[in-house]
């Protein structure tokens, strides 16, 4: 069985904001978070990528999303997930639904986005 744990000290815009930006905006930031995963999950990557996997998130933040605008967002966190070989894809059948939740974190600690894949 494979296990990874990731905690990275940012976390992806929301999706409201997202929606708001240009095109060359957003596949720019869409190539930092490929590349954040990627550095991140170097010298943990499976044999080969996981086709049936568990994705639980967490966002700690000072401020909370909706539900719907909190799981969007961590769309290019999967994504980089998935350029970095974790996963085969994002599809359902591969990670069905996306366990993500979000808690309080004082405004001075900064962001913190824990990633945990079981596959």
């Amino acid at each position: 069985m494979y296990t990874l744990h990731l905690e990275i000290p940012a976390i992806p815009k929301s999706l409201n904001k997202a929606f708001r930006t240009n095109r060359f905006a957003s596949n720019n930031l869409n190539k930092i978070w490929d590349r954040v995963i990627w550095e991140a999950c170097k010298g943990q990557l499976p044999p080969e990528p996981l086709q049936n996997a568990r994705i639980v998130i967490r966002r700690d933040f000072y401020r909370t999303l909706d539900y719907d605008g909190l799981v969007g967002s961590m769309k290019p966190v999967v994504d980089g997930l998935v350029t970095a070989g974790v996963l085969i894809d994002d599809s359902w059948k591969t990670l069905g639904v996306w366990d993500v939740s979000q808690f309080f974190r004082p405004k001075k600690d900064g962001p913190l986005l824990r990633i945990s894949i079981y596959g």
